[in-house]
């Protein structure tokens, strides 16, 4: 049960701190409500990445250390890493537009048919 509140108050904090961040960023009032859940998920996610942090994700055979078994932690923690990623790529992407440097600008002077 006490893990259950650590980890609420984790996905709480984390909640706050992101809502915080996209405020003072300047995302308006009405698109963070838009995405109030998704940023919810993100920070229940980023709570689940806390709780698993600290667990092995390799067990080594005491008899012959060059055999590796991946745990049930490690395997979690990829797929919730995945989630995570994603989900913060695209909060990012549709809260703060692109990135100031995610223009490729003007690539004619390096297409291979413009050069002759």
């Amino acid at each position: 049960m006490k893990k259950n509140k650590d980890k609420k108050a984790i996905a709480d904090g984390e909640y706050k701190r992101l809502v915080g961040l996209y405020t003072a960023a300047g995302v308006d009032e009405i698109k963070l409500k838009i995405y109030d859940e998704l940023i919810r998920k993100v920070a229940e996610v980023f709570a689940c990445l806390e709780a698993i942090k600290e667990l092995p994700s390799i067990i080594y055979d005491p008899n012959n250390p060059s055999i590796q078994r991946e745990t049930a932690a490690g395997r979690a923690r990829v797929k919730y890493m995945a989630q995570y990623t994603s989900a913060t790529q695209k909060l990012n992407k549709d809260l703060l537009g692109g990135l100031n440097g995610d223009d490729d600008g003007d690539l004619s002077a390096y297409d291979d048919d413009n050069n002759n």
